[in-house]
């Protein structure tokens, strides 16, 4: 709010504040307690009394200049200046009204000049609480405090805190890029301030830029003035922030990868490719981990029927959860003579498998029909089997299958085409097949994101 004119003369006159506003309280705290001690000791200090109200009212006066033009510079946030300055506007005003009392403090009662005292006061103790809050931050005042003050005067917040477990919830710019702006931008460039004509505290606001044009070039941060800026020399006078600290590398490299990638407002943190130049910044900054997850890590469903558990349990299978907090199905089947009516027996399972063995057993091509019904099922262990390329063919429904171990079983490379319609096939063992291993490797060539191992 610039009430006077300003300048970076008078920036740096501002920078005296803290200096200047204690001399007039002093004039002021000294001129109450004279004139208490007059009261007291009947002893007439009127003329003393009545200049240092004088000295405190217009030092006062000097000082609500200086902090006007040190607010105008942009290092604090409008909403916290607000009762500060204004209560300090207050208080020279009531000095000068002293003033003028004891300057014909016959015309008026004993009431009415110690209701200014009072005030006046008040207002100071007032005012160097805000003051300091403004210096120090909001906790300094209580941060040494017994327990017992503290927690009867502490202002205890909810804040609202983003999970960084759960990336489903993150959003690039709310939970990463605007508090970085927050931090670093809004002190000058706010919806009061908005320095060059410039308020960054709405997208909307953001995107419509300041007096030179937009500052955001979605797509090409290289052209785009809020991303230059912060990157300047901190020597030049258009570097960005000019006071307080500077952006951190983390910082920098988060607002040039989102502007890069289309400066979204509404983008959220998903696996994949684009990750790949902040995913150190992410992990170390912000503590989120961006390494895709198991399929099996993000299906959530509720727990088995312990009766269909106990079926198969009699039927030959081992069951385990997953984990605690997995109810997902790890089911091994520790026999030989593996039947259809067995089989079937896991279709009231099927949702709930994502590890399943069938390992040495009799399986059969055909008996794989039953498998492929298994949407969850993200490894499948099936060596030593008699299976061939006709069974295999049927599972390229399964559409979150991870790993296949097709050891010691009998088929061959034929196998590697149906293999490939599976997208999340990572890894196949075939040693022991009879896959040519020279038509194996130019597979590989052809699908990198699949490893076979002989």
């Amino acid at each position: 709010m610039m009430l006077f004119l300003t300048s970076d003369f008078t920036y740096f006159l501002g920078r005296f504040h803290p200096v200047l506003v204690h001399l007039p309280i002093g004039f002021l705290l000294l001129a109450i307690l004279m004139e208490w001690y007059q009261r007291l000791k009947g002893r007439n200090l009127g003329h003393l009394i009545g200049y240092a109200w004088l000295l405190g009212s217009f030092g006062g006066l000097v000082s609500i200049i200086s902090g006007w033009w040190l607010s105008d510079s942009g290092l604090y946030l409008e909403s916290d200046l607000f009762f500060h300055r204004w209560l300090g506007v207050s208080l020279v005003v009531l000095a000068f009204i002293g003033w003028w009392l004891k300057k014909n403090w016959e015309r008026y009662s004993v009431g009415i000049q110690t209701t200014i005292n009072t005030l006046v006061l008040l207002l100071i103790f007032i005012e160097g609480h805000l003051g300091g809050t403004l210096t120090h931050g909001p906790d300094y005042l209580l941060e040494y405090a017994p327990s017992f003050i503290k927690n009867k005067l502490e202002t205890k917040e909810e804040i609202s805190k983003t999970d960084f477990t759960n990336q489903d919830s993150i959003f690039v710019y709310k939970d990463l890029i605007e508090p970085i702006f927050m931090e670093k931008c809004w002190a000058c460039h706010n919806s009061v301030e908005k320095r060059g004509f410039l308020n960054m505290e709405h997208p909307d606001s953001l995107i419509l830029g300041g007096e030179n044009g937009p500052v955001l070039i979605a797509g090409n941060a290289s052209e785009s003035e809020v991303f230059n800026r912060v990157t300047l020399s901190q020597k030049s006078k258009k570097y960005m922030p000019p006071v307080g600290a500077p952006l951190t590398y983390s910082e920098i490299r988060l607002i040039d990868w989102w502007i890069a990638n289309g400066a979204d407002f509404k983008m959220k943190i998903e696996e994949g490719e684009a990750l790949t130049p902040i995913k150190s910044v992410l992990a170390k900054t912000y503590g989120i981990n961006t390494t895709p997850k198991p399929w099996y890590e993000s299906v959530k469903i509720n727990r088995a029927d312990s009766v269909l558990i106990t079926k198969l349990i009699d039927k030959g299978f081992s069951v385990k959860k997953l984990g605690e907090d997995n109810n997902l199905l790890d089911i091994k089947y520790n026999d030989q003579s593996l039947t259809e009516e067995k089989i079937k027996s896991l279709i009231d399972v099927a949702d709930h498998i994502t590890w399943l063995s069938l390992a040495k057993s009799n399986i059969t091509d055909d008996l794989l029909n039953y498998i492929s019904q298994f949407p969850n099922l993200t490894r499948l262990e099936l060596e030593r089997t008699q299976l061939t390329d006709a069974g295999i063919k049927q599972l390229s429904t399964l559409r979150h299958l991870e790993s296949i171990n097709l050891y010691g079983s009998n088929v061959s490379e034929n196998c590697l085409q149906d293999l490939s319609k599976i997208p999340s096939l990572k890894r196949v063992y075939l040693w022991h097949t009879s896959v040519d291993k020279n038509i194996a490797k130019e597979f590989i060539s052809s699908n990198p994101q699949m490893e076979i191992i002989f």
